[in-house]
This record gives structure tokens, C-alpha cells and sequence, in this order.
């Protein structure tokens, strides 16, 4: 596979997984919990990547292969460099509640929720033009 081939694996796994975790977002804060299957599947799409998120903030090497999770942790870090300890520390707790399935989400849980995509997002763009650049 040529170097377009794995830009476009790559823009194309991580553009899926912010599809799914943008629904789960929106699932979540339009508090459309009725379905308990529902809900696990919607858990389950945030925890996708919330998990190699917070495996690559520990410093440990993620199995995932849905998001590019370095430089998605790396967009996060720059975005927020004077409190990176604490911005951590939140993904963190964050993800240790949805492990838990507690479902009660506040303000603060959405806006770094939806950090998480915006980087995410910057990833796929990123992603998108260095496929660009190579046609």
C-alpha cells in the first residue's frame, strides 16, 4: 500500500469512529435514555475513543486501530498546554465514569467531549490533506 493508500486507511477509520462518537454526544445530551441496549451501544462508541485516549496519556501503546490516538492526544495537549495535568487528569475521570456506566454527564463532561472530537476532527483533516498533497 503506497503512502495515499495509508492516509486514506487512516482518514477513513478515524472519520468513522467521529461519526460514531459525535452520535453518542448527541444521544447523551438530548438524554435519549430509554433503550438500555441503546445505551451500551452509545457507551460503547465513546469508550472506543476514550480508551486508546487515555491508554496513549498514560503512556502506554493502544491496540486501537480506530483513531490515531497519539496525534489526537497530541492535538489535545497543544490546544491546552498551560493545564495540560489537569486537562488529563479530566479525560481521565472522565473515562473512569463511563467505565463505570454513570451516565450522568455535566456541562464540563460535554466540553471536554466535544474537545475530544474537535481534535479528532483536526486529525481527519490533517489526514485529508496529506492525501490531497499526494494525488
Amino acid at each position: 500500500m503506497g503512502t495515499i493508500g495509508v492516509y486514506a486507511s487512516r482518514f477513513s477509520v478515524n472519520t468513522r469512529s467521529l461519526e460514531a462518537f459525535d452520535e453518542a454526544i448527541r444521544f447523551f445530551k438530548e438524554k435519549k435514555m430509554t433503550d438500555p441496549t441503546e445505551i451500551k451501544i452509545m457507551m460503547k462508541k465513546l469508550l472506543d475513543v476514550l480508551n486508546p485516549l487515555v491508554e496513549s496519556i498514560k503512556g502506554n501503546l493502544s491496540e486501537s486501530t480506530a483513531i490515531s490516538e497519539r496525534n489526537v492526544v497530541d492535538i489535545i495537549k497543544e490546544r491546552n498546554n498551560r493545564n495540560w495535568p489537569t486537562y488529563k487528569k479530566r479525560i481521565q475521570e472522565l473515562h473512569a465514569k463511563l467505565e463505570l456506566a454513570k451516565l450522568e454527564f455535566s456541562e464540563n463532561d460535554f466540553r471536554l467531549l466535544n474537545d475530544i472530537a474537535d481534535a479528532l476532527d483536526a486529525e481527519c483533516a490533517t489526514l485529508y490533506r496529506r492525501m490531497s498533497e499526494r494525488e
